[in-house]
């Protein structure tokens, strides 16, 4: 082969090998892109997720602040206060260490302690619905009675189910908020796994 020959070959050869680090670099930067889009989507996805988390612990206030707080509150006093003679002081026990184990689970969750924030929220709306289921069953049975009742007095049961009920609420909260760190708990580990799997491996000759 001529030199001539021989220094063609070799500037095809290299012409070949730029063509080929273009290429390369072309498909480096391709990928820079789709992993940079990729965190992008993945950062306004947790955004959303930390958003819908927030609102959900908000919402957990609500049927607290209404059945735990303010009609437990009233019928901690009445019962106390020997208002309702007929009503037994444990169930003012129940209301109120219902209330004060579903606002405990409250700040835990808002403290993000999914587990035991769902221990305490389940605990406390039991044992709030143990007083609660007494004294709606207590207001059924006057109504059964049916003599010396106002037409008010004939609604206190449904009345004092929509204030004492909503409790439950937050235990069905606190449920969803503890299944959704599980599920994501889960997808973590499982994505780990996957890029421990696709990660490249070494070649022995290295």
């Amino acid at each position: 082969m001529s030199k001539k020959d021989r220094l063609k070959k070799q500037s095809l050869k290299q012409l070949e090998a730029k063509k080929d680090a273009a290429r390369e670099e072309q498909r480096e930067r391709s990928q820079v892109r789709e992993s940079k889009s990729a965190r992008k989507l993945r950062r306004r996805a947790k955004k959303l997720d930390s958003a819908l988390t927030v609102l959900l612990k908000i919402f957990m206030c609500v049927p607290f602040l209404w059945s735990g707080l303010y009609y437990g509150g009233i019928f901690i006093v009445g019962i106390s206060g020997e208002q309702m003679d007929d009503v037994p002081v444990r169930i003012a026990v129940f209301l109120g260490i219902g209330s004060a184990l579903c606002l405990t689970g409250i700040v835990l969750a808002f403290l993000s302690k999914y587990i035991v924030q769902f221990l305490f929220c389940f605990a406390g709306a039991v044992t709030f619905m143990q007083g609660a289921s007494y004294i709606v069953d207590k207001a059924k049975e006057r109504i059964g009675e049916g003599y010396g009742l106002t037409e008010e007095q004939k609604g206190l049961a449904a009345k004092w189910r929509w204030g004492l009920y909503p409790i439950m609420a937050v235990a069905v909260i606190s449920a969803v908020l503890l299944a959704r760190y599980i599920i994501k708990k889960v997808s973590a580990r499982r994505r780990r796994q996957r890029e421990l799997d696709n990660a490249p491996v070494k070649s022995i000759v290295d």
